[in-house]
């Protein structure tokens, strides 16, 4: 979880989980406090899940939630470094290894001032030996009053075992394990399960004097279905779980391949043998395997593969105990001659071994004797294996070579583990061998109907074998003209003993799992898997490619899901930064440059629309490129909007304070937003539903679906397609245009903004929402914000433009906070007294948080009469 360099003061530490079919997104929540009378620089380095990505970061600073932005990784060092010249609080997430999943943060924290921080990442729980982890790294440094750990599981096959523990971190040698640690509930016929864990200050002081020093973890397991497994899909999306049982075990045939050169001399060749002597206790007497040793010459133990015998075993490690590390390294030779000793004696047709075949080698990965270039080792094994067996490497020593390893192994349906210098490689290797002991099917082909499945979307699809205790994982997308009254029917082909196995399936593409609308579900959990699965894929094509051009159009298209989905991966980072209202010049000059960016440029691409648009581009006085200074620098004010479910945010200049509310408008219902009859203005926007109930909630999302701005007798609608001017010109979203007059002009920009110009000091903007990709869940949607009020008459009135001058008051006497830290007061309007909650609501705009005070049940008393008399009636 998050381990302090520095040792700033917890007040609070909370971490809520939720895993929905073996989906993961966990949030962590910390409130740290600094009592210097200076700032002070927190540093923190992040342990997370060896397979997890971070999803998001925000931190909290004097009241106001400033969330990250995922930026390409060095695009965000640079924003991170210029606000830290500028002096400004920065917050940066950013994964520091490939290979190991630690992330760093780095905040600035003012003196006497309370940060919170919010972390949130997601991971796939993979199964091993039987069951499924969740592990939450708790090593806060100091003891914390109050910790919080809740974690909800929703798993539709059915929960048949679940189980906790805490791992704490002992001496290297030494791992502690308690079991049934916190409180387990399960629910709904064994499908759901809550956990919970909440050590008080004395048990986190009975784990260190400074505090919790651990992991705790969850295991648990599901029913399995001996068919094609379990298919789900979700908004288009889906995810296949395969993972059968009682089906009869494959014998399995291994060459071990030992570097016993010099450079394994000491240590290395002493973890060497630990390892070899933990892995032939666990071969199975139905196996077969030998042994090849390599300095600078090949030496063979047997002639031939021996059975895994009680007897043969002995041997083995007899021989192993008797190796001495000595001369050059021809790791090149070794390897290929444990290969060709595997394919002679598994070939021999007149005593033919059926089964799954592997090499593993134990090495530091440093060849010094005979082929030495690595690029040409990696070719010569590839050649010799020729997609007929698995390579896994297991490298030693903390100067090994383990990008060459993992490569090797990767690009011969492997896997590569390091073992360190500093632990037991028994340890080390504890449950290594367990993933490959037993092989139940091999060469396994999931099949999919082109007709109905977008075959470029799938993740791996084949894969070399199944043993035991694992289980495959497939994801793709269903496609949008086949999501509604199909029935997907696919197969899934292997081997098993001696014959050829199929597996049949077949799911409706409409029918999602009731538990999957489960309010604890992750949101959209199988779209995220699938990008999730897609970008660790891209990730290791490109780890193990040798074409440049593949792997510089992997690393694209890997950085394009990360970007999209809000993956901190080894390609991106998260940067936070908090404004400095105290350095108005480096804010005009970010908005001039981005005006420049946004100036019209004459039309290449031709045709009518390019000439229309030239005829009617608005004159200098005020078009999109060139707003007045002063318009620019209220552009990052957005005082009052609307926006979102539909989310309302008003400024109250008059009070000086922010105060929000949502309207819960029905589908079809027109509001009236801007009312100001002196001016001559009407805003008002039509609410739209998105199609489907979201999981946990009760009733459609609502949005503004259009936005009609009526200026005197000129009329502008606002829609996700299109802007209409005066009835008569039609735009798309596609180009920046600017029409119209001084007195009232439209201003197109970026595909998102539609600014309209009443006068000198009235600017009204309406905010397009599109959906990307092919979502049907989510609909395209309108905000529409206030930008420039200071035109506005003291007659302006409806949902938004009342407030323009109004006077409310906080009573400061009613302030109050409660045990969740949530604030509570009363706000006075004119006569009414109205109860209100502190919130931070996203401004999308801005895509950062503003604090409000919150007014539920429709605004009720915050606004004028009830929310019903802003209907527009309907002519």
């Amino acid at each position: 979880m998050v381990f302090f360099q520095r040792k700033p003061e917890i007040s609070k530490l909370q971490i809520r989980g939720r895993v929905t079919s073996r989906f993961s997104s966990t949030t962590v929540t910390s409130v740290l406090r600094n009592r210097a009378d200076e700032a002070a620089e927190a540093v923190f380095v992040i342990r997370l899940p060896e397979e997890a990505f971070i999803a998001n970061f925000s931190m909290k600073i004097d009241g106001v939630v400033y969330p990250a932005n995922i930026e390409e990784k060095e695009k965000a060092q640079k924003i991170y470094d210029d606000a830290r010249d500028r002096g400004q609080s920065a917050g940066q997430v950013k994964q520091t290894s490939e290979k190991v999943n630690s992330f760093k943060v780095s905040v600035s924290v003012a003196k006497k001032t309370f940060v919170t921080f919010e972390l949130i990442y997601q991971e796939m729980l993979t199964r091993k030996n039987g069951y499924f982890e969740h592990r939450t790294s708790i090593r806060p440094g100091q003891i914390v009053k109050t910790i919080d750990m809740q974690v909800a599981i929703l798993e539709s096959q059915g929960l048949t075992e679940v189980n906790t523990s805490w791992v704490g971190d002992g001496n290297k040698n030494d791992i502690i394990t308690i079991h049934d640690v916190g409180e387990i509930k399960l629910k709904g016929k064994d499908t759901r399960c809550f956990i919970s864990y909440e050590p008080t200050a004395d048990e986190q002081r009975e784990d260190s004097e400074d505090g919790l020093e651990g992991d705790f973890v969850i295991r648990y397991d599901v029913d399995h279905p001996k068919s094609g497994g379990e298919l789900q899909i979700v908004n288009g999306y889906f995810v296949h779980y395969f993972s059968p049982e009682g089906l009869p075990v494959v014998r399995k045939n291994v060459v071990f391949v030992i570097d016993v050169s010099g450079s394994m001399n000491g240590r290395k060749i002493q973890q060497t043998k630990e390892a070899m002597y933990t892995i032939l206790d666990d071969m199975r007497e139905v196996d077969f395997f030998n042994i090849v040793t390599f300095t600078d010459i090949t030496t063979t133990w047997k002639n031939t593969l021996q059975q895994a015998t009680y007897t043969n075993i002995q041997r083995a490690k007899k021989f192993v105990k008797s190796l001495t590390a000595l001369y050059g390294t021809n790791l090149n030779e070794g390897l290929i001659d444990g290969i060709q000793l595997l394919q002679r004696l598994t070939e021999n047709t007149e005593d033919s071994i059926h089964g799954v075949s592997m090499v593993i080698m134990l090495t530091d990965g440093q060849p010094t004797n005979g082929e030495t270039r690595l690029n040409v080792i990696e070719k010569n094994v590839e050649q010799a294996i020729d997609g007929k067996y698995s390579l896994f490497n297991l490298g030693f020593g903390d100067n090994v070579d383990f990008t060459f390893l993992e490569k090797l192994a990767l690009r011969n349906r492997g896997l590569a583990r390091k073992i360190y210098d500093d632990s037991k490689a028994s340890v080390q290797l504890e449950g290594f061998f367990d993933e490959v002991a037993t092989p139940l099917l091999y060469n396994v082909v999931f099949n999919y109907p082109e007709e109905i499945v977008e075959i470029n979307s799938l993740s791996q699809t084949t894969f070399p074998n199944y043993f035991k205790g694992t289980e495959l994982v497939v994801t793709g997308k269903i496609k949008k003209s086949h999501m509604s009254n199909e029935v997907l029917e696919m197969t899934i082909g292997a081997n098993s003993v001696e014959t050829a196995i199929e597996f049949p399936l077949s799911v409706e593409t409409e029918v999602v799992p009731e538990l999957l609308l489960h309010k604890y579900a992750v949101d959209d959990f199988a779209q995220r898997l699938w990008a999730y699965l897609s970008i660790k894929d891209m990730l290791q094509r490109r780890s193990i490619s040798n074409n440049v051009t593949e792997k510089d159009e992997l690393k694209e298209k890997a950085l394009q899901l990360s970007l999209e989905y809000h993956f901190v991966t080894p390609l991106t980072s998260l940067v936070v930064v908090k404004p400095d209202e105290d350095k108005k010049e480096y804010v005009q000059d970010e908005i001039n440059s981005l005006s420049e960016e946004r100036e019209v440029q004459p039309s290449q691409s031709g045709g009518s629309f390019a000439r229309m648009a030239s005829q009617i581009q608005a004159s200098p006085v005020r078009g999109p490129g060139r707003p007045s200074s002063q318009n620019l620098a209220k552009r990052k004010q957005w005082k009052s909007f609307a926006d979102g479910d539909p989310h309302f945010m008003v400024n109250v200049p008059q009070s000086d304070l922010y105060v929000c509310f949502n309207i819960m408008g029905s589908f079809g219902e027109t509001y009236r937003l801007i009312h100001d009859p002196e001016n001559g203005i009407t805003v008002t926007g039509n609410i739209i539903e998105e199609p489907f109930v979201r999981p946990g909630k009760l009733k459609k999302r609502s949005y503004f679906g259009e936005v009609t701005f009526e200026i005197g007798k000129k009329t502008i609608t606002v829609n996700p397609s299109e802007i209409i001017f005066d009835g008569i010109h039609e735009f798309s979203w596609d180009y920046d245009v600017s029409i119209g007059s001084p007195d009232l002009s439209l201003s197109i920009e970026g595909h998102r903004f539609a600014r309209i110009y009443v006068g000198e000091n009235i600017t009204l903007v309406a905010l397009r929402h599109a959906v990307t990709g092919e979502n049907i869940m989510k609909v395209g949607y309108m905000g529409v914000y206030i930008e420039n009020g200071q035109g506005l008459s003291s007659k302006v009135h409806g949902l938004i433009g009342q407030f323009q001058d109004k006077e409310m008051l906080v009573e400061n006497e009613s302030i109050r906070v409660n045990e969740d830290f949530e604030v509570h007061a009363t706000i006075k309007v004119e006569s009414r007294q109205v109860t209100v909650t502190k919130q931070y609501r996203m401004v999308p705009a801005l895509a950062q948080k503003q604090p409000c005070w919150f007014a539920g049940d429709n605004a009720a008393g915050l606004i004028d009469g009830h929310h019903t008399d802003y209907l527009q009636k309907q002519i």
